[in-house]
């Protein structure tokens, strides 16, 4: 694929002002933000970064073969386009134009695709998994992008960020549509709205789920969090926002909208909730009404947050015209979502199960749920992860100390940070001592031993890790997937002590 600079430029739509110094008729092969991935022929697009700008890689990129950069102000030095070897595009915002510019390169996937965007703490994973479900029920072939997979078909990659760089999500979406696409459900992370990740995408409908305690460490506060989360709705005018209003941040976002789109929850007020629902260890079953009419689902997730998640789903179809029946039809065909609450074979009488539970809200709604299935005790093995927000360690150890009959702490991807520093942080927090709780800094130990105390009736929860297939430890990413470490921890029987 080959187009001139000129031809790139002008299919902008709309026109971004530009500052084109060289010759624009160069033929452009692709276009790029990393400098270790630039090819023969790219366009390099300088982004300022937290630590540097990516004006300092451009002779790396000229090296590697860029046939032209562009970047804003603080890209290059004075004087650099006179001397420079090879067209430069100055622009206003990088971000944005290194977006639209993918986009246009891509043949405007983001544009001609029906977008769907899901941000939020928690949920954002299983609604788009489900939206998928839906639309592919209703005859409209849907992609997913996100936290566990890029997914197309029976064509699926494991992901590597919940929201991929700009770059690589133009190319993603067009290599969907390529294959017959004509929609897309993508996770829209709190990071990739704050660096302009999903510029250049026109989103049909918006999604907010929830808002709660993470990612401080990136945004330094909740009210610049919820800013964030914001963004989809404000700077990139979706074509129909779906809203959380059982959320109170939902609730004031869906006031600032106008109430202009579609509200979901389980409060009376929402135009897409439950009229009747029940929930057991056997799935959701319920009636819900919608602007399109009423319309009865069950789904095989459990716990109350599901059925928002279910919501959720549900709303985005409407909003984009989807008839009920394919809605309870998508619901009913998805079976789960890898390290969402995944079961792992416990044996009669036992359930375990694996999620990806890593902030306080999540785990507290996961725990919650599993506690309304009346397990004789409830056992839950959690962690927190090093170099990542230290303020939620002890809510995170509260919640589960309060929940759960018996807790046991244990790493979570320590990082560069001591586990034993952590998990101090996370037994700081208990008030009063906690005879519930145990310390057990080995992970596949803690597993293993809270597998063996299992009994009849019993429910065990390892919470963290989900669908990951790591524990990062240092800078070294080691082998270690919850599910098979369950598994083989049952299957064994572990060493078996009163507790």
């Amino acid at each position: 694929m080959s187009v001139t600079l000129r031809v790139l430029l002008d299919r902008l739509a709309p026109p971004e002002e530009v500052r084109v110094s060289g010759d624009p008729d160069v033929p452009i092969r692709g276009v790029a933000i990393d400098s270790r991935r630039v090819g023969p022929g790219d366009l390099f697009v300088a982004l300022p970064g937290t630590r540097s700008h990516g004006g300092c890689f451009v002779p790396e990129a000229l090296r590697r073969g860029a046939a032209a950069v562009a970047g804003d102000g603080d890209a290059f030095p004075e004087g650099f386009e006179a001397a420079a070897p090879v067209p430069v595009v100055r622009v206003l915002d990088a971000r944005r134009f290194a977006g639209r510019v993918a986009d246009a390169f891509y043949g405007g996937p983001g544009r001609r695709l029906r977008l769907v965007g899901v941000t939020g703490t928690n949920g954002k994973t299983t609604v788009t998994h489900l939206v998928a479900a839906i639309l592919d029920a209703a005859g409209i072939p849907c992609g997913v992008i996100g936290t566990v997979t890029r997914r197309f078909g029976a064509v699926s990659e494991p992901s590597d960020m919940t929201t991929p760089d700009v770059v690589r999500l133009h190319q993603t979406l067009a290599e969907m549509a390529a294959k017959g696409a004509r929609a897309v459900a993508m996770e829209v992370s709190s990071h990739a709205l704050d660096q302009d990740r999903v510029a250049g995408c026109a989103f049909d409908a918006a999604v907010f789920t929830n808002l709660s305690h993470d990612h401080l460490d990136y945004h330094g506060d909740m009210a610049a969090y919820g800013a964030a989360k914001a963004r989809l709705f404000h700077a990139h005018r979706p074509g129909t926002a779906v809203v959380n209003v059982d959320d109170p941040f939902g609730a004031g976002l869906w006031a600032d909208l106008s109430r202009r789109g579609i509200s979901f929850g389980l409060c009376e007020e929402a135009m897409v909730r439950p009229l009747a629902w029940r929930c057991d260890a056997g799935g959701i079953s319920a009636e819900i009404a919608t602007p399109a009419g009423r319309v009865e689902i069950a789904s095989p997730l459990v716990g109350r947050f599901n059925l928002s998640n279910l919501l959720a789903a549900a709303a985005a179809a409407v909003a984009l015209g989807v008839p009920v029946a394919a809605v309870a039809e998508g619901i009913g065909a998805m079976g789960g979502v890898p390290g969402r609450l995944e079961r792992v074979d416990a044996g009669p009488g036992r359930l375990a199960l694996v999620d990806y539970a890593h902030t306080p809200d999540a785990l507290e709604s996961v725990l919650a749920a599993l506690r309304e299935l009346g397990p004789r005790r409830l056992v839950c093995v959690v962690g927190c992860g090093g170099d990542r927000d230290p303020s939620k360690r002890p809510v995170m150890a509260r919640t589960a100390a309060r929940l759960a009959d018996l807790a046991v702490f244990t790493s979570d991807n320590p990082r560069t940070e001591d586990p034993a520093e952590i998990l101090r942080q996370m037994t700081d927090g208990l008030e009063g001592g906690a005879p519930n709780v145990r310390v057990i800094p080995d992970r596949r130990e803690a597993i293993r031993w809270a597998a063996a105390r299992l009994e009849a009736g019993d429910c065990l929860l390892v919470a963290g890790k989900g669908h990951e297939t790591c524990q990062i430890v240092g800078t070294e990413r080691r082998f270690f997937d919850d599910r098979l470490e369950l598994a083989e921890a049952l299957r064994a029987g572990g060493l078996r002590r009163a507790v």
